[in-house]
């Protein structure tokens, strides 16, 4: 891990300790300048999130230090993955048009791939249960592999049965979950989570009581048209779906359908079919009974999204939250992110801050918003929600997800969640964006630094009157837990004739606690653009660092969304805890 120290008045700079002493660890060097990096090896004994204090005192006054924990992370390998994985991406604005990316893949714990399907829906390429090719003697990109290294990012290489070459780059949290960017030349962005099913394999009974789910993607017959997704419905676990309703915002104008009707059995890939009726069906992909990765399997529009368990959780209670929503709006891509208050006995919003940023060149930002509003909820899993923030007024329709869901990462512990509820998936219903969100109380009030390696996710989605193209960059960034993040990503676009993947960038980092606002965080990432040929001009050389804000849900998680105009850069950072 790499860390450092910020030192004022004091040429001599620092020197490092631990503790506990015994068993902490080293350091290389043993003594730096104002902000000049050390590097922190843990001792091979520690167990994986053991917490350790990390202490910077002053050379010249030994009198004057300071103190940060940390958590100790696994070392990580090929073995760490091992068993059947959901993967799904979106693309906004990317070569495909808006895409969605859904599949499953076998990954044999030491670098190769035994099976699997993928799924692309798009305007441009509409490739269903094409098989993943199991690895072989062939050499790439002609046969499917990946590889882990040992801080938690890896890359993997998919071939197909219909010729597909699809390359991924990932950064794990844990053994079951990873944030994933596509770095074949067909950038887009998402997660891999570990398929988990009963002795014998995926099944019925898997798909069972109350869901909640929202989509977003385009009209099939017009790729320009917009269209967003909100609803629910029960399953009864053998295979019929009743109490659905389906909510569609389709250029603004918003619908609401009532529908019953019947599922599949999953495969063996966790693959079935949710037949909605009308002539409407939806494909999905099991990680739990929890949480399926689901898609539009019909000739109506070309949708991919999440459906997450009710878990008989009523919408609110009064406690803080965060959110993030996003979607098209007439300054186009535009996504928000903020934290609101619900006071006791009271449905109005209060004591809220939020920031925005619409996609374009340049973009448009908005920082430090107040946000206003009220809400309205029942108990039958559904509610609405009114808000003025920086993305202007805006209406929703409130999905409830079971407190038990952590809905950034569905197979971990809920991360933060209590009894009581309060998380939910949220569809705009207004004039002013087409898209979707999600909102998840906070139950760990107060700043928490950000410490030890972090996997981070960022896409941009530009568009203007003349350009669409996209960014989608992930990797892993240790935090030294005062001020700094340090480590390296890999990125891949579409505004390029000749793809070429940039591997290995540097990623510089700095956060800092907005003190009005106790979850929200601000900051800057660096990434210097490479020097070498090929490398995609996204991010200026001579202006290569931009603004950003962070908003800490709890300890182990953000989201991230750029406030400068240079560009419209989102994403989150997630905490690793390997083995």
């Amino acid at each position: 891990m790499s860390i450092s120290a910020s030192v004022s008045h004091d040429t001599a700079g620092v020197t490092w300790s631990c503790s506990p002493a015994a068993a902490c660890g080293t350091f290389s060097p043993a003594s730096t300048g104002n902000e000049v990096v050390t590097s922190y090896t843990a001792p091979a004994s520690a167990a994986s999130g053991a917490a350790i204090s990390i202490t910077a005192t002053s050379v010249t006054d030994s009198g004057k230090s300071a103190t940060a924990s940390a958590l100790i992370s696994g070392i990580a390998s090929n073995a760490t993955l091992s068993g059947q994985y959901a993967f799904f991406l979106t693309s906004p604005t990317g070569n495909r048009g808006t895409a969605s990316l859904l599949g499953s893949v076998s990954l044999n714990g030491d670098g190769t791939v035994t099976a699997g399907i993928v799924d692309i829906i798009s305007a441009s390429v509409l490739d269903l249960q094409d098989q993943i090719l199991p690895t072989s003697a062939n050499p790439q990109p002609n046969t499917s592999s990946y590889t882990v290294d040992t801080t938690g990012h890896g890359t993997m290489k998919v071939r197909t049965a219909s010729g597909q070459q699809l390359g991924f780059s990932f950064a794990l949290t844990s053994p079951a979950h990873a944030l994933l960017a596509e770095i074949d030349g067909n950038p887009g962005s998402g997660t891999m989570d570990l398929q988990q099913h009963p002795a014998g394999g995926f099944s019925a009974s898997q798909v069972n009581g109350g869901f909640s789910f929202t989509m977003t993607g385009t009209a099939k017959a017009n790729a320009a048209t917009k269209v967003s997704f909100g609803g629910v419905f029960t399953a009864d676990g053998i295979g019929s779906l009743t109490s659905g309703t389906l909510d569609i915002n389709t250029a603004a104008i918003l619908s609401t359908s009532p529908f019953s009707g019947s599922f599949s059995v999953p495969d063996s890939n966790g693959r079935g079919t949710l037949q909605l009726g009308g002539g409407r069906s939806f494909t999905y992909y099991v990680i739990s009974s929890k949480a399926l990765r689901i898609f539009e399997a019909d000739n109506l529009n070309l949708m991919g999204g999440s459906a997450y368990a009710q878990g008989g959780s009523v919408v609110f209670l009064s406690d803080n939250y965060f959110y993030q929503h996003s979607g098209w709006s007439s300054a186009g891509r535009t996504i928000t992110a903020g934290e609101f208050l619900i006071n006791e006995g009271d449905s109005d919003i209060s004591a809220g801050i939020s920031d925005s940023n619409a996609g374009g060149s340049p973009a448009n930002p908005k920082s430090a918003v107040k946000v206003s509003g009220s809400y309205d909820s029942s108990t039958a899993g559904t509610g609405t929600l009114t808000l003025v923030d920086a993305a202007g007024s805006s209406t929703f329709n409130l999905y409830v997800v079971d407190k038990n869901v952590n809905i950034l990462d569905p197979g971990a512990s809920p991360a933060g969640f209590f009894s009581g509820g309060g998380n939910a998936l949220m569809l705009h219903t207004d004039v002013n964006v087409n898209g979707t969100g999600v909102m998840i109380r906070n139950t760990e009030p107060g700043f928490a630094p950000f410490l030890g390696n972090n996997a981070l996710q960022l896409t941009d989605a530009i568009t203007t009157s003349t350009t669409t193209n996209e960014l989608d960059l992930v990797g892993v960034v240790p935090a030294d837990g005062i001020a700094h993040l340090l480590g390296s990503a890999d990125y891949d676009g579409s505004d390029s004739s000749t793809p070429v993947a940039v591997l290995g960038a540097s990623v510089a980092g700095s956060f800092v606690e907005d003190t009005l606002n106790q979850g929200r965080v601000t900051g800057s990432i660096t990434i210097p653009t490479p020097s070498t040929a090929g490398a995609y001009p996204f991010i200026s050389a001579a202006a290569p660092s931009f603004d950003v804000s962070y908003y800490r849900l709890n300890s182990s998680q953000a989201f991230v969304l750029q406030t400068d105009t240079a560009a419209s850069s989102s994403g989150f950072l997630i905490q690793q805890l390997l083995p």
